[in-house]
């Protein structure tokens, strides 16, 4: 074997070893590509059941085997009947209105067979010179129907630590009904109502869309198979090339 055969063997093995490395990555790339498609399909099934749930007609829960078949598929949207317990009302803090900073206000709804129902009941705004004071909010002292979308929590922020749940009325970081339950004593059903039926109390009840990032998986996986169709493209253009140089 001659100088000129050794190092053209050479150079093949480079080129062969960089074909396999530019093979290799647009496999990987389609691969992360599909990845996000994937989890762009299960958002947008979680977004449709979202908008299926807020135009579906309304089940009415009266009680706990109810309650356990609205939990069964949330969200869902429900109809319960009761008492609103003003003296169980939670304020959960730091939650915005536009660029107005203020608090949700959850009320257990007590129904005829005694069962407890948390209420999302709206948005107030805070006290702009004293952020911690609890802001007076309208509460209907008789028998009340009230119509909303039954969520698994209310959507959680930060929470550095374990923050201690004061018990009602307070002011808390976030809120879920098993902590509910814990802080209380009150065994309220695992769900809470997002309201939606109109009340003469000035709470806010336009809840914004939620929007499970559909969008955002969709160009990670544009991006990714544009990166596959280039590393597949550049291979194969600079690797035959270079193959053809190499005798």
């Amino acid at each position: 074997m001659t100088a000129a055969d050794s190092a053209d063997r050479g150079r093949r093995g480079r080129v062969l070893v960089a074909i396999a490395f530019g093979v290799m990555i647009a496999i990987l790339a389609a691969m992360l590509g599909q990845w996000q498609t994937r989890r762009g399909d299960a958002k947008q099934a979680l977004q449709d059941a979202w908008d299926a749930a807020n135009s579906a007609p309304a089940l009415s829960v009266a009680g706990p085997a109810d309650a356990l078949a609205v939990v069964a598929q949330l969200p869902q949207r429900v109809r319960a009947r009761g008492m609103f317990d003003a003296r169980g009302t939670v304020f959960v803090g730091n939650r915005m209105h536009g660029a107005a900073a203020g608090f949700y206000v959850l009320t257990p709804l007590r129904l005829a067979d005694g069962s407890v129902a948390l209420v999302n009941r709206g948005w107030i705004a805070r006290d702009a010179r004293d952020p911690a004071l609890l802001p007076p909010v309208e509460t209907p002292t008789t028998e009340t129907v009230i119509e909303g979308l039954a969520v698994a929590r209310v959507p959680r922020i930060l929470e550095l630590g374990d923050v201690p749940r004061p018990p009602p009325p307070a002011v808390w970081p976030n809120l879920a009904p098993d902590e509910y339950t814990k802080a209380t004593g009150v065994a309220a059903f695992p769900f809470i109502v997002q309201q939606t039926s109109a009340a003469d109390d000035g709470l806010r009840r336009d809840w914004p869309r939620v929007d499970t990032g559909v969008r955002t998986h969709r160009g990670y996986a544009l991006q990714w198979y544009a990166l596959a169709a280039l590393a597949t493209g550049l291979t194969v253009f600079f690797g035959v090339r270079a193959l053809r140089g190499v005798r």
